[in-house]
């Protein structure tokens, strides 16, 4: 079975993950390859999410991204470009935390440390320079909220998968040019050094 690669773009809501998802993964079907855009579960959730998550939709969120990219996989994409991943909902559920952290939530999120730690591309969009959030019936709109969830998603990345991390700002997102080079490999213009401020 030919190797499966996986680029996963992360942070917060409104921040340009599904913009760059999109331009991604058609510069590699321009090249050639394989690739598919899996969006976000959040949205499928039967569970509350936003600032109103609870445990339920933690696991939901994080199991449905997963078998999504099961069933990629089977499917035969070997291009998988992640517009979030089987990390994300924790950091919401840390975000909108009302109870006590269940050892079925810890031990699948340590597992999906591991998932993550197996991504051929990590990749953080700030949403710096995006000052509005715009209403579509289902994302939340309050600033503080999204500016915590981009902060917890920060450290998450960092603490965990360090300089694997590459960081690109909401306009550098827009204006910067995306190559891809032998095997898929995704050069980003604007992408930049970073390293968590403690």
């Amino acid at each position: 079975m030919a190797r499966v690669h996986r680029y996963l773009i992360t942070g917060t809501h409104g921040c340009g993950k599904s913009t760059l998802s999109h331009r991604i993964c058609s510069e590699l079907k321009k090249s050639g390859y394989n690739a598919i855009v899996l969006s976000e579960t959040a949205r499928e959730s039967p569970f509350p999410i936003n600032q109103g998550q609870t445990v339920d939709s933690t696991l939901y969120i994080a199991l449905k991204q997963a078998v999504k990219e099961l069933e990629a996989i089977a499917h035969g994409y070997q291009y998988l470009v992640l517009d979030r991943g089987v990390l994300d909902s924790f950091v919401y559920s840390e975000a909108t935390r009302r109870e006590e952290i269940s050892s079925v939530e810890v031990g699948l999120r340590e597992a999906f440390k591991v998932w993550t730690g197996t991504y051929d591309d990590i990749i953080f969009v700030k949403g710096e320079g995006n000052g509005a959030l715009q209403v579509d019936g289902v994302r939340d709109t309050d600033i503080e909220f999204a500016r915590r969830v981009e902060y917890l998603f920060e450290r998450l990345l960092m603490e965990n998968f360090g300089d694997r991390v590459r960081v690109l700002a909401y306009g550098d997102m827009l204006e910067g040019k995306i190559r891809v080079g032998d095997g898929g490999k995704i050069y980003l213009d604007y992408e930049r050094q970073y390293e968590l401020v403690s």
